[in-house]
Formats: C-alpha cells, structure tokens, sequence
C-alpha cells in the first residue's frame, strides 16, 4: 500500500459516512476522484486487506450471548480439535496461543441455554473437556480499528462510531420498536433505553440485519440492493442504521480489515491479574490507549487467576511485549502475562437470525 492507501483504509473504517452515496462524501472528504477512490477500495477487498463493509452488531443488544473460551488441548491433536471448533457458525475467532490454555475461541448463540449446549457439545466432539467459559463480566473497550497513517493515534469516533466504549452488562427491560409502516418502507424510531438490555425487532428489521451482514458492495449506491431486498426505501435503511447506532444495537458502521495484512503484523492476548477494587479503573485505564483494541474484566480459573484482559497490536512481537509489561507496571498488576496468537483458525463476523438457529 502507499500512502493514500493507508489514509483511505483508516478512514473507510471509522468515517464511512451513513448516505446513500457514502463513496462521493468519502471522495470529497480526501479530495480524491469518486472513481479513483472506488479503485482503490475495491483493490483492497480483492487483495483481502478489507475482510468487510458494514455495521457491526452487538450481540447482547440482539439478544445473544456470548463468551471467550479457553481449551486446553494436546500439541499433538491442536490442529484436528481446532477444526471441529471452528464447525458451528457461532464460533466467529479461534486462535492458537502460547501459553498453559493454547486454543482459545469466541462462542455466539441465541441464548444461555444454547451456548451451553454447544459448548457441551464441542467437548464431546473434540474430547477435549478442559474447555472453559470466561464471559466477559464487564467491557471497557471494543474497537477493533487500526490508524495505518503512521499517526500513532486512534481513529476519531464520527457518524460511523457510537461514542461510549465502556458499558459493563445490564438487566433492564428489552426495548420495543414499532414495525415499519406501509408500502414507503418507513424506518421505526428506535429510543435508546439507559441500559444495553436485548432490543426485540420485528421480522423485517431481522431480515434488514440479515441483508446488511454481507459486505456491501464497493460502488456508487451500495445500499440500493440492500432496500429492494427487505422492500424498504434506501432512506429507511439509513433511518434505521443510523437508530440502531445510537441504540448500540450497531457499534460501528465501516470496514472490517485484515490487520496482519494490513502491516499491523503481530498482536497478543494481555492478561491481568488485578484487586477487585481496582480492576475497573485499570480497564478505563488499558482502554484509553490506542493500541489496545479489546479490553474486558473476566472471571478467573484456578490455574489461570487473570481477570483483566486486553487485546494488543503493534508492528513486532517484541514491540507488542515490551507495550504490554508496560501496562502492567502502570496498572499495577499483581501478576501478567502475554498469549501472543500463532495461528488463526477462523475468523469471521457472527450472522444473526439465520434459518434454524434456535
């Protein structure tokens, strides 16, 4: 990439704008030709550097759960149980670690009870029983966004972003939304209620989460098949995911990249083992910094005490370690440790309200 590419692939992750022509705003913002910028882009989904455009959902506010599991599992047989975990589509990141715990991997379903059962079902399959769920127990930061112009700094949250990172589970009651209306295709209001309790969506906003899980594609009106698909105006759509950004049922509206490929070439798994009292404001603390993406508090295991966790992105291994012992010391870390990632067996974004998923 040059360095134009660099300034296009930081803004279509964080300042894609929601419009029905999103490239010509984003073309005029970095005073770039409309088809240049098209050309450009659509090189980068071919080359694989763009994995996806679109939201990003959240999962508790659809209604799902979802949880980070560590497994333990022989050298010898990682390969073949990494295989059967990554089977079922609510399994969306499964990783090879250094470390005591060597595979570890994310887990979606519609409910408790689901996962549950996946995961019983995973052990039986695999054999492997030391496999463990760590749901998160409260969430600091998600921002899965990389700065490639050399900046150093954090993309700027703008109209793609929702604003708040820090958001710890909440019971509240769900929120109701009104179908949408007649033939016109009118997006229903969506009020965001003071917690991150599930959202309840009528049929055709599930089919409109549906129809905006596939990458949009890189041209003029991306959104236009997406409305003729779930018969809604171009408008409503807009409507709506602009409401669901708000609402947090959609975190970020943008491009998904393919950070190694990208150049941000190594990342590791930072764990922590923190005092209650003061876990929170470590995680605010990890969670202001740019390179940390993730950063959740989680119970611990009792051969595994760490209850901080933040992912971490550098351009070296050793860049990435010498950032994360860093952490520890600001934090006050009674203990730390460093899972860098080896091998990605998958990684995909989760799809909701499929046919026969429970």
């Amino acid at each position: 990439m040059d360095d134009l590419d660099k300034r296009i692939l930081t803004a279509v992750q964080t300042d894609l704008p929601l419009a029905e022509r999103p490239f010509d705003v984003l073309a005029a913002r970095l005073d770039l030709p409309l088809a240049d910028l098209l050309a450009r882009v659509r090189r980068m989904v071919e080359a694989g550097l763009i994995r996806r455009m679109g939201p990003v959902f959240d999962s508790q506010r659809l209604g799902h759960r979802s949880t980070l599991v560590a497994a333990r599992v022989p050298t010898d047989r990682l390969e073949e149980v990494a295989e059967r975990v990554s089977r079922p589509p609510g399994v969306t990141h499964n990783y090879e670690r250094r470390g005591l715990y060597n595979l570890w991997f994310t887990l979606t379903a519609r409910s408790e009870d689901a996962l549950e059962e996946t995961l019983a079902r995973l052990r039986d399959d695999t054999g492997v029983a030391e496999m463990h769920s760590l749901p998160a127990l409260a969430r600091y930061k998600i921002r899965a966004t990389f700065d490639l112009t050399g900046a150093g700094e954090e993309p700027p949250a703008s109209s793609g972003m929702r604003g708040g990172q820090s958001c710890p589970p909440r019971t509240e009651e769900p929120l109701r939304n009104t179908p949408p209306r007649g033939a016109q295709g009118r997006a229903p209001r969506t009020v965001k209620p003071p917690g991150e309790a599930p959202v309840r969506l009528s049929e055709s906003q599930q089919a409109l989460v549906r129809a905006l899980q596939d990458s949009l594609p890189t041209e003029a009106e991306p959104f236009a098949g997406v409305a003729e698909a779930v018969g809604w105006t171009v408008a409503a759509v807009l409507e709506q995911v602009r409401a669901w950004l708000d609402a947090g049922v959609v975190r970020r509206f943008g491009a998904i990249v393919r950070h190694r490929e990208a150049g941000v070439g190594a990342g590791a798994m930072a764990v922590f083992r923190v005092d209650a009292d003061r876990i929170d404001a470590a995680g605010r603390a990890l969670a202001a910094r740019a390179d940390v993406t993730h950063c959740y508090r989680r119970p611990p295991l009792p051969d595994f005490p760490y209850t901080l966790y933040a992912m971490v992105h550098g351009d070296s291994e050793a860049g990435v370690h010498e950032s994360i012992q860093e952490m520890a010391g600001r934090i006050g870390a009674e203990a730390w440790d460093a899972l860098v990632s080896v091998r990605e067996f998958k990684k995909t974004s989760m799809r909701y309200f499929l046919e026969g998923d429970g």
